[in-house]
């Protein structure tokens, strides 16, 4: 091997990669390597839902990075997991199937990515897409990726549902379709009650053809280049160095923070940083690992008058009875993901679309890190602003190719994103007031009746929140005019050759939602891009 040359490298296989390595293989002519750090999804936790409460925090499933500690946030390490297993993060996540709003994709075509509207997007959404209730105008019917309906509902979710419409909130059983405003359950990547992640929707099948090669275990230390054209990849695995050479194109899909860290352990970003660490430069591009930004949430929390939550089904006998529902079944507890019901509202008449986003569930917990669920019955209905304008940074820390990178949020830096935070807590609190749930509802854990001021709430925000996990943005797409853009509208990399990003980084704008099936959009319509300005060209390794 190696002595072979691929048309096509692949790093990372994650969300992007398996489906850019499923795309690009169906090409019997394309010779593709997929590489990919951490080992097989063999763990029995990434296909039961409910697990994802252990493995956002397994070592050996996780990258488990940290933030740095920022006053703002009192100084704390917020976890940012990030998947290390084959399906990368789509293996370890919440199983929440959210596109975000159509304006989204509008707004990024507006900021001169052309070729990225809605209109433009909703084909490769589709052809993703296998919607369990059926294809229609918006959805998609017959491809890898398996979305259903949750397969169990609550009844004090229900009455959350009930709620919203009470206080003037739309009833909405597909936020995926013509709008997304409004309350209702979340649809899951599950097919049959298991995690559907891209590992098994596009990985799996692909692996079956002669042309597609796995390797993992293989840790990329950095890209390499000949000029200005990148040629190869050299990784650490199984404790020695290799290389691999492409012969069109390498797709870095390692994801929002480990794309940037290889691009600038490559010789890719801002000279000062990079000649500081040592590390030869390739090119100046000031924009790599700047634009970095995510969802944050807090938890406000209520104790329930009734014995009709997760917590109480997860003890003793209840317990026993919720896996054989789920052995039998494929329904209950089981089959729960890290939201259960979805809100997206508008903190303010005036906006056009929806700015706050919950995530609902009929359980609440003791600890963030190991997600312990209280003995007493409880609910959790969690706020994030859906378009945050603060921005941090990822950038090395050494040139160590083993270390993590820095990472800085800024969380709730900006002054909008204070006040839609803090609108989010307010308006759950008024929901939970509604006649629908006052039945349910026995008192405020948190942030507690004691936290009233608008200052208060804010220093809750700050000082118990915590990343959603959809870290985005530090290898943003842009026009030619944009200086800080890493990557030009076909995701390839500015001043090289051979290289594209695909994968959350190349996000300008966060979208409305979780960000699993947008980055499987993306990498749909690279694969799509790929295709097409190779069309006509030799076949390098053939050559």
């Amino acid at each position: 091997m190696a002595d072979k040359v691929f048309d096509y490298i692949i790093v990372g296989a994650g969300s992007a990669g398996c489906t850019l390595a499923n795309r690009l293989s169906e090409d019997p002519k394309n010779e593709v390597l997929l590489l990919e750090a951490g080992g097989k999804d063999r763990n029995i936790w990434i296909h039961i839902p409910v697990g994802y409460a252990k493995t956002l925090d397994m070592p050996g499933l996780n990258w488990r990075f940290d933030s740095e500690p920022e006053e703002r946030t009192h100084n704390r390490k917020i976890p940012i997991p990030r998947g290390k297993v084959l399906g990368g993060s789509s293996s370890i996540n919440g199983l929440l199937y959210v596109r975000g709003q159509h304006q989204d994709y509008d707004h990024w075509a507006q900021m001169g990515c052309t070729g990225w509207s809605f209109e433009q997007c909703l084909p490769h959404f589709k052809r993703a897409e296998n919607f369990e209730r059926g294809g229609d105008e918006f959805r998609g019917s017959g491809g890898p990726l398996n979305v259903q309906d949750m397969p169990s509902k609550a009844e004090v979710l229900d009455a959350w549902i009930d709620a919203g419409e009470q206080a003037g909130y739309p009833r909405n059983d597909d936020y995926n379709g013509a709008t997304q405003e409004g309350f209702g359950y979340y649809q899951v990547t599950q097919k049959n009650g298991r995690r559907w992640s891209t590992a098994k929707a596009y990985l799996e099948p692909a692996l079956k053809r002669p042309n597609l090669t796995l390797e993992t275990g293989a840790h990329t230390t950095r890209l390499i280049f000949e000029g200005k054209r990148c040629v190869g990849v050299e990784v650490k695995q199984n404790g020695q160095m290799r290389t691999f050479r492409a012969g069109r194109e390498v797709a870095l899909s390692a994801g929002a923070i480990q794309s940037p860290q290889i691009l600038e352990l490559s010789g890719i970003g801002q000279s000062e940083l990079l000649t500081g660490h040592g590390i030869e430069m390739v090119h100046e591009a000031p924009g790599v690992g700047e634009n970095h930004h995510d969802h944050y949430l807090c938890r406000p929390m209520w104790r329930l008058t009734k014995n009709v939550s997760v917590n109480n089904d997860s003890r003793g006998i209840r317990l026993v009875g919720e896996v054989l529902k789920y052995a039998f079944q494929r329904k209950g507890l089981l089959t729960f993901p890290a939201g259960v019901l979805h809100g997206f509202i508008k903190t303010r008449p005036e906006l056009e679309t929806p700015d706050v986003q919950y995530h609902i569930a009929h359980a609440s917990i003791t600890d963030i890190k190991t997600r312990s669920l209280e003995k007493e019955p409880g609910m959790t209905a969690a706020p994030c602003q859906l378009r945050p304008q603060s921005r941090g940074f990822v950038h090395i820390g050494s040139a160590d190719p083993m270390a993590p990178p820095r990472i800085v949020c800024n969380f709730l830096k900006e002054y909008e994103d204070q006040q839609a935070m803090i609108a989010g807590i307010k308006i759950a609190r008024d929901l939970v007031t509604q006649p629908a749930l006052t039945p349910y509802v026995k008192y405020e854990i948190t942030p507690g009746e004691d936290i009233r001021t608008d200052d208060e709430i804010l220093d809750f925000a700050l000082r118990t929140g915590a990343t959603v996990y959809h870290p985005v943005g530090a290898c943003k797409m842009g026009p030619d005019g944009d200086a800080m853009a890493v990557v030009n509208p076909r995701l390839q990399v500015r001043g090289v050759s051979g290289l594209r990003v695909v994968d959350g980084s190349i996000m300008p704008q966060l979208v409305s939602g979780n960000t699993n099936a947008p980055i499987i959009m993306i990498a749909e319509k690279a694969a799509a891009m790929m295709k097409e300005d190779a069309a006509g060209a030799p076949n390098a390794a053939a050559t």
